[in-house]
């Protein structure tokens, strides 16, 4: 198999359930996606478009002036930020030069059903490569009654084209680390850079592959050599990003500048803000001017403040909760804040717990197997990446879910595996 298509992406081989299965899912949640769009319409905006009051409008606003002024604006119009990476905003904008300003949204969610229907189908390749076909297709299926996910497809926000671009990214990585293929690196590097452009948290993705490389034990040369490639190809994606924040803020912005005010807010334990009328310190020295970049730069100043002074003082409260208590706050419910579809929120939040409950079953079979295809820590990394990603930030469910999917492939591996014990127990 030489071209990408009959290695990577071709189900030409598997058996004809596999194949029925996988196709009728895909197609299915593809319409109940449509469905969605058509059902609900703006109305799952989390602001509002008069007065933006949340990332999701304040994309909007700024694709709207990106196409009619080319300025790349997001807090406040008429001045050029650098607050978010601009990949969601350009590629509305895109949909907005075509369709108009509102029927640009409703081209872009689409564009969101045909993106999220694709990451289903890389999380069946995903788990075919590491586990097997049934893995695969068990794992759609679970994917496929995830609420959330018809929901994120209706949201004006970075989560379906992110985790897109993140299982593509895994998906190329697994095959560059087998095959030490440079082709495989740079698409990989590809993947890497445009998931990039919409959600910065990606950018230290090299740390899971230095794991790999250690694990499939490549020399020191080898190492060299693919990093090279890789961030080469990076830096040439990332250049216009660069060069524009050079050109418009006269200083090396590399990624975004929006880390102040989430590490302000992970700095209050269960994010009780009212504890600073009684915390002892003095925040009478730092002031908001309203400039972006200068708000920024005060948020990370008080973030040091207060763990300067405050840890210290509750040491053992505020280890607990740069561990523990974010990780809880980000997995303990899905990304959905409302029922949707008809469905209740209970039991979207069951079928949370169920996957995290097999997810566990699945990983600890995966560790316990001799035979066990090592690239299957890759995805184990991805979960843990993520978490520990957002440790030192506001942390919650949102932040998580790009992580499912890859829970999802071993929670459909701890499924298949109490399958066949049962099996066995009864037919000896």
């Amino acid at each position: 198999m030489d071209t990408i298509k009959e290695n990577l992406f071709s189900i030409k081989q598997e058996k004809k359930n596999i194949k029925l299965v996988l196709s009728i899912t895909l197609f299915i949640f593809f319409l109940i996606s449509i469905f969605s769009i058509i059902k609900y319409g703006n109305s799952t905006l989390l602001g509002s478009l008069t007065k933006p009051d949340n990332d999701d409008v304040k994309f909007i606003r700024s694709a709207w002036t990106l196409v009619y002024t080319g300025q790349y604006i997001y807090h406040n119009p008429g001045i050029s930020t650098a607050f978010m990476m601009p990949g969601l905003p350009f590629s509305l904008a895109f949909f907005v030069m075509i369709f108009g300003k509102f029927g640009g949204i409703t081209a872009f969610r689409v564009f969101q059903a045909i993106v999220q229907t694709g990451s289903l189908y890389l999380v069946f390749l995903i788990g075919r490569k590491i586990f097997n076909s049934k893995v695969g297709v068990v794992a759609v299926i679970i994917n496929a009654l995830c609420i959330s996910d018809y929901w994120v497809t209706n949201l004006i926000l970075t989560e379906s084209v992110f985790k897109f671009f993140v299982l593509l990214l895994v998906y190329f990585s697994i095959y560059a680390i087998e095959q030490k293929s440079t082709k495989y690196y740079i698409f990989a590097a590809i993947a890497w850079a445009i998931g990039t452009y919409f959600r910065p948290t990606i950018a230290t993705f090299p740390i899971v592959i230095l794991i790999m490389w250690i694990i499939k034990k490549y020399s020191i040369k080898e190492m060299f050599k693919y990093a090279t490639i890789v961030v080469v190809v990076f830096c040439i994606i990332m250049a216009p990003w660069w060069i524009r924040n050079y050109t418009v803020f006269h200083t090396f912005i590399p990624l975004t500048l929006a880390t102040g005010n989430p590490m302000l807010q992970g700095t209050y334990i269960n994010y009780d803000q009212k504890t600073k009328k009684t915390d002892g310190l003095n925040y009478a020295q730092f002031n908001h001017t309203g400039n972006e970049y200068k708000d920024n730069q005060t948020d990370v100043e008080i973030s040091k403040y207060r763990l300067q002074n405050l840890v210290p003082k509750h040491p053992i409260e505020f280890l607990a909760w740069y561990t523990l208590g974010k990780t809880y706050y980000q997995i303990r419910i899905p990304f959905l804040w409302t029922s949707f579809l008809g469905v209740p929120i209970k039991l979207v939040c069951l079928w949370h717990y169920l996957i995290f409950i097999f997810g566990v079953i699945g990983v600890a079979s995966f560790y316990k197997n001799k035979d066990r295809n090592k690239m299957g820590t890759i995805a184990f990394s991805m979960i843990i990446y993520f978490i520990i990603m957002y440790l030192p930030f506001y942390a919650f469910p949102r932040y998580f879910y790009p992580a499912i999917p890859f829970l999802i492939i071993f929670a459909a591996y701890g499924v298949l595996n109490i399958k066949d014990k049962m099996i066995k127990k009864y037919t000896v």
